[in-house]
Order: structure tokens, then C-alpha cells, then sequence
């Protein structure tokens, strides 16, 4: 008897994935850049896509959905408060879907969204963006509410402690945890007091996902089937045959100094509605990067609404440019944050460790506070050396356009 496959694909922090019984298969979230690894998985399995779930209507990336849909004529499912004009059925709370021999079960999930819905499945599940890894999602977007967040947490609290939790999001690399692990460590989901659960969420003030607005249009009119994926390899063979053909590469500043493709333009994301008019030349197309191909569909999208056309957008981004082996100039940037951390912190330990053996034992109380700060940096994730850094002049201006922006996450 066949059991429940289930593979985990990446695009950045966004999460999404393929389930199997058999030979249907069944796609959550499918994120707009991943195209060709789905096709990929899907043909080596045999497998026939007979669903595509989107937990929710997205607001920080392009949904594949539309596209999948219309390729291989596999149902589109959503919540019933989504609003879209792409989804072929409808869900509601405790409803089931059927893969092969295998019963999905619905769970409506409010909270980040109204139209938010979590799968439950052999102990594992698909939360979306509603239960992250130490987090939960952000209650302030399409009708999100803290109060329906509280009420999600407690209904999701009531499965097994050994569920498996695979979310929609991670922004530090995690791809799942337990139920249990949960319980004990998130501190959203530690919460009882409802009162003071909303108090908490809505006195956070976190800044929205850029172009957040025309991403949830594309999403609920399934627009994004109008951009065109190439592969790296794709994109070098056109620009190196055709002057008219440009790489607009719309990282950051520093992630451009960093490593970058020759002859490439770099505009920033949030700088591109700025440099429309220079962008805009007769007969000149773009193919447009970012580092993983999750920036890139929403700047693509932005060219195309001023009238640019001929868009197309590398898959992957530079992370696929430099696993394929084609040429980059590295290495001619700023120091990354992490390594500023990393030399100063040695040079702090060494210089207390020489002044404690050369000038007075008392200085050994430096390496002992820099080892402490790492220690805490490494339980909870925030460093305040790096935290002091960032407020350099220097770091200001490097990290100014790479930080700009929200997530999905509370935190």
C-alpha cells in the first residue's frame, strides 16, 4: 500500500509543498519563481497534480497558483472568504480533501488573514502563515485580527503534542518543528490570557512587504501569469546575443557590492518606481534578478504596469547564477554585518586575554562579557553587537535599502 509522500520546496524564506498518494499529488502555496523544480518533481514522480491550495491570499510574494492551474488543469482551492478570481473550490472549516486513499483535513485558521486556512494530515501540519517557527503571522493585513489569532492558537494547541508544524514562512532557515517544541518555546503560543495577547499584537508596529498592495491585486486576479521564467543559463546566452537585452539586478546596494554579474543594472526594488522614466528606452527589454527569486516577479510586475515590456525574470536569481558556475565579480563590497560581529568579537577576546597576562589579571573579564554576548546572541537570536554596529554611519548606509521592508512574521 502506498503511503503519503511529501517533498518541501524553498524560494528565500517562503515555504511551499508538494503532497502525494499515489500517483495524485496536491501543491500548497507554490511560490511564482519555483515553476520548473515543481514540473521537475512532478514528472520524475509520475505524479498527476489534481490540487493547488493556497492557505491565503499572499501579500509578500506572487502565487504560482494561476499558472499551475492553467497548466495542467488541476483545481485551485482557497478558503471561502478569499477573494480571487482564480479559485475553483471553495473551503470551510472541517472540510476534506481526498488525495488517492489519503483524507486532508481543513482548518479554517484566521488570524493574519480572514481567509486563512491550515491542512492536517498523518500528524503533520501546513499552517501558512498563521503558526511560524517561534513566531506567528502579523494580524494587520487582509482583515487580520488579533482576536481570531488568539482563538486560532488555541484551537491549534488541542492536536497531538508530536504534530509536525511546516510553515508557509521561516526567516532564520528552520524548515519545521513540533507541536510540542511549540508549546514550550513560542512564546505567541504560550500565551492564555486573550486580553493580553491582542494588547501585545496591536502595540507592535512592524513595516509592511514592499508593493504589498499590487502583490495582493496580482494574487486575487491570478495575474502573475504573465511573467516569464528563464534559467540563468538562458539569461547570459540572450544578453551576450542582443545589446537591447539588459540584467536589471533589483537587490540591495550591499548585496550587489557584495557579488555581482557584469554589465548588470543595479536598481533597488524600492528605489525602481523612481527610475522608470531612465529604464524606459525604446526597444530595450530587461531580465530582471534578485538574490532568490522572490523580489524579482514583484519588480518584474512593477516594469510591466509602467509599460515596459519584453520582462522577462532569471529563476533563482543570483543564488542559481552562482550554482550553475557562470561568471561573477565577487568581493568588492562593504564587510557583511556578521563578519564585522565575528572580527571584533576575536579581536576583543585576544586583546583581554594579552592585557589580563601583560597589564592586570582583572582584564579577563573582557573575553568572559564578549563570550557571555555570544552565548545570548545564540539563545536568543539577537545580537547587540551587531545591534550597536548597525547604528555605525557606515553599516547605516549600507544596510539601508536591504533592511527596508516587513515580513509576514510578528517578530
Amino acid at each position: 500500500m502506498a503511503n503519503l509522500e511529501f517533498k518541501q520546496f524553498t524560494a528565500g524564506s517562503c515555504y511551499s509543498y508538494v503532497l502525494s498518494y499515489g500517483a495524485e499529488a496536491l501543491i500548497i502555496d507554490p511560490h511564482i519563481s519555483l515553476q520548473e523544480e515543481y514540473a521537475d518533481y512532478l514528472g520524475k514522480k509520475r505524479l498527476s497534480l489534481k490540487y493547488i491550495v493556497d492557505t491565503h491570499t499572499h501579500a509578500d510574494h506572487f502565487s504560482l497558483a494561476s499558472v499551475l492551474k492553467k497548466n495542467y488543469g488541476a483545481l485551485l482551492l482557497m478558503h471561502e472568504k478569499a477573494i480571487s478570481s482564480v479559485a475553483g473550490q471553495r473551503l470551510r472549516d472541517n472540510d476534506q480533501i481526498a488525495l488517492g486513499l489519503v483524507t486532508i483535513k481543513v482548518m479554517h485558521t484566521p488570524g493574519h488573514t480572514d481567509d486563512a486556512a491550515s491542512l492536517y494530515v498523518d500528524n503533520k501540519l501546513f499552517t501558512g502563515d498563521v503558526l511560524l517557527i517561534g513566531s506567528v503571522g502579523r494580524t494587520d493585513f487582509q482583515n487580520g485580527s488579533p482576536e481570531s489569532m488568539f482563538d486560532t492558537l488555541q484551537k491549534i494547541k488541542a492536536l497531538p503534542d508530536a504534530t509536525m508544524i511546516f510553515p508557509g514562512h521561516d526567516y532564520h532557515e528552520i524548515r519545521s518543528s513540533t507541536l510540542k517544541k511549540e508549546k514550550e518555546t513560542n512564546p505567541f503560543l504560550k500565551a492564555t490570557d486573550k486580553e493580553a495577547f491582542v494588547k501585545n499584537m496591536r502595540a507592535k508596529s512592524i513595516p509592511k512587504p514592499f508593493n504589498i498592495d499590487n502583490i495582493v491585486r496580482v494574487n486575487q486576479k491570478g495575474e502573475a501569469a504573465a511573467l516569464e521564467m528563464i534559467s540563468p543559463k538562458a539569461a547570459l546566452s540572450l544578453v551576450e546575443n542582443n545589446p537591447e537585452i539588459k540584467l536589471l539586478d533589483v537587490r540591495s546596494a550591499l548585496e550587489f557590492s557584495q557579488v555581482h554579474i557584469k554589465d548588470s543594472i543595479n536598481i533597488p526594488i524600492d528605489m525602481l518606481s523612481f527610475k522608470m522614466n531612465d529604464l524606459s528606452k525604446p526597444g530595450q527589454s530587461y531580465i530582471v534578478f534578485c538574490r532568490t527569486g522572490n523580489r524579482s516577479p514583484m519588480a518584474a510586475d512593477m516594469l510591466i504596469q509602467s509599460g515596459i515590456h519584453g520582462i522577462k525574470v532569471m529563476r533563482g536569481g543570483m543564488t542559481s547564477w552562482q550554482k550553475e558556475g557562470l561568471p561573477a565579480i565577487k568581493g568588492e563590497g562593504g564587510v557583511s554585518l556578521e563578519r564585522q560581529v565575528r572580527l571584533i568579537a576575536g579581536s576583543l577576546v585576544l586583546l583581554g586575554i594579552l592585557l589580563s597576562w601583560f597589564t592586570h589579571w582583572a582584564f579577563i573579564f573582557l573575553p568572559i562579557f564578549v563570550s557571555c554576548g555570544l552565548i545570548f546572541s545564540g539563545l536568543t537570536d539577537n545580537c547587540l553587537m551587531g545591534m550597536l554596529l548597525m547604528k555605525l554611519p557606515y553599516n547605516k548606509k549600507l544596510y539601508k535599502i536591504k533592511l527596508g521592508g516587513g515580513t509576514c512574521a510578528m517578530g
